[in-house]
């Protein structure tokens, strides 16, 4: 029960952060300095004009809180040396990173992605 009650914590924690650091950024209109956000309009062939950079943001800050959250979870639950959790962690992060970021530039390329005319 502990370790659920710290994710949740974490996820709320590291959510909270992303999204004001987000939503600062979209006052400011910096939108190329988001780097996730390059990522996926780049990755995926994104149409700037139909997107929604508020939903898009809000769907990254989830997915970087659940990372880290879930990361810093597991690796909380292992009981072996540090440097073997920091391997376990670095090895966890990238797989979570890469899978994330795909299911998610997919499904944004379904809503707002370019027709090739094909």
């Amino acid at each position: 029960m502990f370790h659920v009650l710290f994710f949740i914590i974490l996820f709320l924690v590291f959510y909270f952060i992303y999204y004001f650091i987000f939503s600062d950024m979209l006052k400011k209109e910096k939108y190329t300095k988001i780097t996730e956000l390059v990522l996926l309009t780049k990755k995926f062939n994104l149409d700037k004009k139909k997107m929604d950079y508020k939903k898009c943001l809000n769907g990254v800050a989830i997915i970087n809180g659940s990372i880290i959250a879930l990361t810093v979870t597991i690796i909380d639950f292992i009981k072996i040396s540090i440097a073997f959790k920091l391997i376990i962690a670095f090895v966890i992060l990238i797989t979570l990173i890469y899978f994330s970021y795909m299911f998610y530039g997919k499904h944004l390329s379904k809503k707002w992605g370019i027709e090739d005319g094909k």
